[in-house]
């Protein structure tokens, strides 16, 4: 059907004496409506007004315009402007890193599929299906070629959790009745077990003669060593300043990342109990930073660049006899000390309310108490961290 035989439009007089034009239209079922007034005076202007009407699907009356993923999909996840953020911000703690993710994945892997497709029009099946589609995906390489990648699924199930909720959030506005990806499973679970790092090769990364393993670079070889110690998060290491290491601990408040400094991923603050050969280390490195950033190459103005870290712990791993093939089979990254540390002191009987003050996990078990801990009371930490780092080995 031309857009010129959608409706009609035709004049009435009014009482008044006033004429305007009505139109009159069908609907996708062929259902006529009564005369509308278009409220304009001449044909010219009443078509323009249809027309406008037609385009945003509205020209039918009582007809609900609903939008395609696309049109619906622009305000989301701008950290400034998006509605779903701004309720949630006052319910839970979201980051804008979450939020610049959540875009990354609608534009990388939802638009593409569903971009044009009403909201109304996509269905459990086609979610299903582009859902399945994840082990075997065409995409296009940074060379402009066509080829085809395999994702695991933990990342197809991710990537589902955005849109289930962003349909969800449609239901919840009335713009659809129910929420197609409802029916939807998500994939099985094909995250890797995780190998931590043995208290043996601890030893061998961080010997009294480290040099031997990490060259003249004290910065990568000093943050990888408070991040075994502590199982503290690679940007709070990055954002730790020498004001804050204390005689008995260090206080963590913050963290460094893309977005600057900013408090750290849960909002709290902690302090963390340490042995006294790593608060000399730290302090010697704070004053040499002048009590700025202390994992810094420039006196203390900026930390230095997380991959670089993360580069040097490779490459330190490689230096005590890890091939580049186990280290990717592993999945050892800066993270692996967090399960490490995290792991030693359980295994090392340490109440499990203290190992979450340490590490900063959130849970229901752990109280304000816990959080403003006197660092006397954590003596079994530092027995820990200190047991770690012993490279004598005892007479047989």
């Amino acid at each position: 059907m031309r857009v010129k035989d959608v409706f009609s439009v035709f004049p009435r007089r009014l009482r008044s004496g006033k004429v305007v034009f009505y139109y009159q239209c069908y609907d996708d079922n062929g259902n006529r409506s009564s005369g509308l007034s278009t409220g304009q005076v001449t044909k010219t202007a009443a078509r323009a007004f249809c027309m406008r009407l037609y385009r945003e699907g509205n020209l039918f009356p009582h007809k609900r315009h609903v939008p395609t993923f696309e049109e619906y999909a622009a305000p989301w996840w701008d950290w400034d402007t998006c509605e779903y953020l701004k309720n949630q911000k006052g319910r839970k703690d979201i980051t804008q890193a979450y939020a610049d993710n959540c875009r990354k994945m609608v534009k990388n892997q939802i638009l593409p599929f569903f971009g044009k497709t009403r909201l109304d029009k996509i269905t459990s099946e086609d979610i299903n299906n582009w859902l399945l589609g994840f082990k075997e995906r065409k995409i296009t390489n940074n060379k402009g070629e066509e080829e085809i990648k395999s994702y695991k699924n933990t990342y197809a199930n991710t990537v589902f959790g955005t849109i289930w909720l962003m349909l969800n959030e449609a239901v919840n506005r009335g713009i659809i009745k129910t929420n197609p990806a409802a029916a939807v499973k998500k994939l099985k679970n094909d995250r890797k077990a995780i190998e931590i790092i043995t208290p043996a090769e601890v030893r061998l990364l961080f010997p009294r003669q480290w040099k031997t393993v990490w060259g003249d670079d004290r910065v990568s070889y000093l943050g990888n060593k408070l991040a075994a110690c502590t199982g503290m998060r690679a940007s709070e290491i990055l954002g730790l300043r020498g004001e804050y290491v204390y005689d008995e601990y260090i206080h963590v408040c913050a963290q460094h990342d893309e977005y600057g400094y900013r408090p750290t991923k849960t909002k709290e603050k902690r302090n963390i109990p340490l042995a006294p050969m790593i608060i000399n280390e730290l302090r010697q490195l704070a004053a040499e930073n002048n009590n700025g950033y202390i994992f810094s190459l420039d006196g203390g103005e900026t930390p230095v660049c997380r991959k670089l870290m993360y580069n040097k712990f490779h490459k330190a791993l490689k230096n005590i006899g890890l091939t580049q093939e186990e280290i990717k089979r592993r999945g050892l990254s800066m993270h692996s000390w967090r399960h490490f540390f995290n792991t030693t002191l359980q295994m090392a009987n340490v109440a499990l309310s203290k190992v979450q003050s340490v590490t900063g996990h959130k849970s229901d078990r752990m109280t304000e108490w816990y959080t403003h801990f006197d660092s006397k009371d954590f003596a079994e930490v530092r027995g820990v961290q200190e047991a770690l780092l012993l490279t004598e080995t005892p007479a047989s």
